[in-house]
């Protein structure tokens, strides 16, 4: 019955065992899931959200066929929607069935510039006629493609995911099938181990022996002889006998004791051989058991699992990062504006074409740069102006914000210590533009940067006329202004810190009233004027509730002679600008002075006062008085 019993069982382990494995094999699905966009679009531009792409778990592979360039570039959701605005774009949808679709956004269908080379995007892939390229799309994220300049995008769109191709029976039929493998061994040699109990002599002996006989037997037991030894004579085994030994020393004959030695051994081959055999039937049945144990340990795919359930509660945010506006660009992406903004820079004072100045430079930075080429077209004694750190960032902090314009501090330093630290101030006023240096300026030595929030976090803009500050943003500027020309006869003199502030101590009322009192300008009336300019300040609230203000104005000199006959000296650049080294009727000269301000809150302790920061400046225009 045991056997019909292990037959049985190995039957059941075979057909379980060959049914788990067809889970693997022959029904085995597919290794990816293959969406195909088949339809045709007149938009320019192709938008693909993070929750498309996110249809099914891992990484994609998108493939983009179509005549001439392709390009296809990611950023965060609301970058790549800045970009595209209100202009005619395909929105890529995907339906349960995992078939590609458009869906038209209707709107102007002007030629669009190039998606290609945004400072807003995190990944850029290009090809021509066809791009394929791997990705992981997160959710919050998105991907725009486009064509040649000025056509239709390419349609021609296959994106694969990879499937976790799970088999949830495979799991359950193989350990069922080894655990009746196991089952069929054990009953197999528990029916062999019975059989052969069962299995004794097929005759025996009728003839009892005598007494002298056992009596004989129970001799030889004593004296530990088994049956073979006993059956040979000595007188048949000559050679086995020892040597006799003749004379007066000869030892007295006697039997060696072998009982003991005999007996222990025998004992001990009879239990090896049991433990041999044991460890044999143990074997058979071990390793099924161990790998129906070792399956419990497969993957989740090997297994059924709970479907997951229909109402889960919506996320909630976790981190400060999450409840606040997203920063204008990320530590990378900044990186990657700093390093083409340098290299851009670097070649346009090199060659002092202005045009590449326009590509990373705007307001007060370009205006000055735009003079200094002048000048040094037409004269080699002027030195160009400093170009952009080549050190480290030292400190970040860009604006929290959805939209447009965007700014973006940053302190840098120079590889070479001896020159002080720069603190560069970007903005990128619209989403198809590059961020552009608005201002540059030497970070004064002793002054302490107030703290700011980490580059992740970023930090929020003002308005020019919010109530948050100490003294109202747009009457700074000016009010600096005219404390650097009347001194501490300024009404606005204590809305500033004097101690600390290098620039007021270079070109402040002191230095001014010295220059007057020069007696190489006696002859020589020295007046100064402060004029607004055209550029908007920037500003960034700090941690302590104050904000940073990087702002601009116009100085201008105006030497004019004393007396008739007198004539009025023009430096090399003004001169070069003007057209005259010497003017009857006087030189005014121009100067751009770059401030950087860390201005208090409106609840500052008393007697906290607004900080300059950092300071530049430079020859903006010279022209001769007129008569």
């Amino acid at each position: 019955m045991r056997y019909i019993l292990a037959a049985v069982s190995l039957v059941i382990s075979l057909v379980l065992l060959g049914l788990g494995i067809g889970q693997r094999t022959i029904w085995a699905p597919p290794d990816s899931i293959v969406s195909q966009l088949e339809e045709s679009t007149d938009a320019q531009i192709v938008v693909v959200t993070g929750e498309t792409m996110n249809q099914h778990d891992g990484r994609q592979t998108v493939t983009v066929s179509g005549d001439g360039p392709i390009t296809a570039v990611v950023g965060r959701d609301h970058d790549v929607a800045g970009w595209v605005g209100d202009d005619e774009h395909a929105q890529l949808r995907i339906d349960d069935a995992d078939a590609l679709s458009l869906e038209r956004v209707s709107g102007p269908d002007d030629a669009l510039p190039a998606l290609a080379g945004n400072d807003m995007w995190i990944e850029e892939h290009s090809g021509d006629g066809e791009l394929e390229f791997d990705i992981d799309l997160p959710v919050g994220f998105s991907m725009a493609i486009q064509g040649e300049l000025g056509t239709p995008a390419p349609t021609d769109i296959r994106v694969e995911w990879p499937f976790d191709a799970k088999t949830p029976l495979f799991g359950p039929l193989i350990t069922a099938g080894l655990v009746f493998l196991a089952l069929a061994l054990l009953l197999f040699l528990l029916a062999l181990r019975r059989h052969r109990r069962r299995r004794g002599p097929q005759r025996r002996s009728h003839r009892e022996l005598s007494r002298s006989e056992r009596r004989s037997l129970q001799r030889d037991a004593r004296a530990g002889l088994t049956l073979p030894e006993r059956s040979i004579a000595p007188s048949t085994r000559p050679e086995d006998a020892p040597e006799a030994i003749e004379g007066p020393d000869a030892p007295e004959a006697s039997e060696p004791d072998r009982s003991g030695d005999e007996g222990s051994a025998g004992e001990r081959g009879r239990s090896e051989l049991r433990a041999a055999r044991i460890r044999r039937r143990a074997g058979f049945i071990a390793f099924p058991v161990l790998a129906s144990i070792a399956l419990t340990g497969c993957g989740p795919q090997y297994w059924p699992s709970p479907e997951p359930s229909e109402t889960s509660a919506s996320p909630s945010p976790t981190t400060l990062e999450e409840t606040l506006p997203p920063v204008a660009l990320t530590e990378s992406q900044f990186e990657r504006v700093l390093a083409d903004t340098r290299e851009s820079v670097a070649q346009a004072d090199a060659d002092e074409d202005f045009g590449l100045v326009d590509r990373r430079l705007a307001g007060p930075m370009r205006d000055a740069r735009r003079t200094n080429y002048a000048i040094r077209g037409q004269s080699d004694e002027i030195e160009p102006l400093p170009g952009i750190p080549d050190g480290e960032v030292q400190l970040l902090l860009p604006q929290q914000t959805e939209i447009w314009p965007r700014t973006v501090m940053a302190v840098v330093a120079w590889e070479d210590e001896a020159q002080a630290q720069s603190t560069l101030v970007f903005q990128q006023n619209d989403p198809r533009e590059n961020y552009r240096v608005v201002y540059q300026s030497t970070l004064a030595s002793g002054v302490q940067v107030p703290a700011v929030a980490s580059p992740t976090i970023g930090a929020a803009s003002l308005p020019m006329d919010t109530p948050l500050l100490q003294h109202p943003a747009q009457d700074i500027t000016m009010a600096y202004a005219d404390v650097l020309l009347r001194g501490d006869d300024s009404e606005y003199a204590s809305w500033f810190r004097e101690e600390g502030d290098a620039f007021r101590e270079q070109f402040g009322r002191a230095w001014k009233d010295e220059q007057r009192a020069n007696p190489d300008l006696e002859l020589t009336n020295l007046e100064w004027f402060a004029d607004d300019d055209d550029q908007e300040p920037l500003m960034l609230v700090t941690n302590e509730g104050g904000a940073l203000l990087a702002t601009s104005y116009n100085e201008t000199q105006r030497a004019t002679p004393k007396e008739d006959g007198v004539e009025v000296s023009a430096q090399a650049g003004a001169a070069v600008l003007a057209g005259v080294e010497q003017s009857d009727t006087g030189i005014e000269q121009t100067y751009q002075i770059q401030l950087l301000f860390a201005v208090p809150p409106a609840d500052a302790p008393e007697g906290a006062q607004i900080q300059v920061v950092g300071y530049a400046q430079s020859l903006l225009s010279a022209q001769e008085v007129a008569e």
